[in-house]
């Protein structure tokens, strides 16, 4: 799973829980209620073996002249909770929010677990065992 998928998956389900604009890296012209879709931090670290964890932060910024902003993180609690990538769930975790400047900021954090594909080996060849009695 690469970081481009995963947040598209978020700005997706933003999109169609609100029907408002959804911004990634191009954000000219923001026309308000809108979102913009923020990756702060995607890590990956090894836990044993080929398993490996990957993390990714995001920070969901919604802008509003309604100022409904507890309304919406209070919506984005639920709406964030799990999004879908080819039938595979991924659960948001740690989420919190803050107003700064007039923007809530709602951060959330998708972890799971990737397994890397075995490396072919060289096969065990035969095995010659000898035995003797005394």
């Amino acid at each position: 799973m690469d970081s481009e998928r995963l947040t598209h998956a978020v700005m997706s389900k933003l999109k169609t829980t609100f029907g408002w604009k959804v911004y990634g890296k191009n954000r000219q012209g923001l026309i308000e209620p809108c979102f913009i879709v923020l990756l702060l931090n995607a890590a990956h670290g090894r836990i044993q073996g080929r398993r490996y964890q990957q993390s990714h932060s995001f920070d969901v910024h919604y802008f509003s002249t309604n100022e409904d902003f507890m309304a919406v993180a209070s919506q984005l609690l639920d709406v964030l909770e799990w999004v879908e990538i080819d039938g595979m769930k991924f659960r948001g975790t740690g989420m919190n929010y803050e107003v700064i400047d007039d923007v809530l900021h709602f951060y959330v954090d998708y972890n799971y677990h990737v397994m890397r594909a075995k490396e072919p080996g060289i096969k065990m060849g035969q095995l010659e065992q000898e035995g003797r009695l005394k």
